[in-house]
């Protein structure tokens, strides 16, 4: 720390200030990463969003060190960062903290507040876990939409309906759908939004729809909650 504090005077920091703070940044980034991962659902994560919470804090030492103490650099920089245009929609609020909470760590770390972003991130990274152990980190398995289609002359919606109260933990019928089938009479399509009350359990479910009718065609989609970049 002695060090830092007689390197950071200079208007551009030395290699190894800039090396010490980069490294530093991102063994805390690769800490709340973790955090992230584990605290966070299957289906509510995607890969580039975890390596964006990694690369994002060394992207905030760049411009935090290049613009320094200098108001020049610094609106020379906004104008020319206002040429990008994000368009990354956050469908999680809770992503939009971690991520947050990426870039704060290489702010600190590029201004050398290396407390700020050791005693933050550290305090950060236990209320995430102390949250996920509470019943506010409750994981429910993700909202699927079930596809039912078969040809008959029988509309089989009840049936369906009581093996669903069996083996989820809600559904809502979105829509169904009949049509004119060639051979069969008429052709019957069901979707569903359900959530299984336990993943492994969606195998069971697909056997006793097919218990009720054999000809079922059966098809489970889930909607995930992953960011999309662009």
């Amino acid at each position: 720390m002695d060090y830092f504090s007689l390197q950071t005077t200079a208007e551009f920091p030395p290699f190894f200030s800039v090396l010490y703070s980069v490294m530093f940044a991102f063994s805390l980034a690769v800490l709340v990463a973790f955090t992230y991962y584990r605290t966070t659902e299957i289906a509510g994560y995607s890969t580039p969003f975890i390596q964006s919470l990694i690369l994002s804090p060394i992207v905030a030492i760049m411009v935090i060190q290049a613009i320094g103490d200098s108001v020049a650099i610094g609106l020379g920089m906004l104008g020319a960062l206002a040429i990008i245009r994000f368009r990354t929609n956050f469908r999680n609020p809770r992503n939009i903290i971690f991520l947050f909470a990426s870039l704060a760590i290489g702010i600190s770390c590029g201004v050398y507040g290396f407390e700020i972003a050791v005693v933050g991130t550290l305090f950060f990274c236990l209320t995430a876990f102390m949250l996920n152990s509470t019943f506010l980190g409750e994981k429910y398995p993700p909202i699927g939409v079930l596809r039912i289609s078969h040809d008959g002359m029988e509309d089989l919606k009840v049936p369906i309906e009581e093996e669903l109260s069996k083996w989820c933990k809600s559904y809502n019928l979105l829509i169904v759908r009949t049509n004119h089938a060639k051979e069969a009479g008429r052709n019957y399509q069901y979707n569903y939004q359900v959530r299984m009350r336990k993943q492994e359990e969606q195998t069971s479910l697909f056997a006793a729809l097919k218990e009720v009718n054999p000809q079922f065609s059966i098809r489970m989609e889930y909607d995930t909650v992953s960011e999309t970049f662009s």
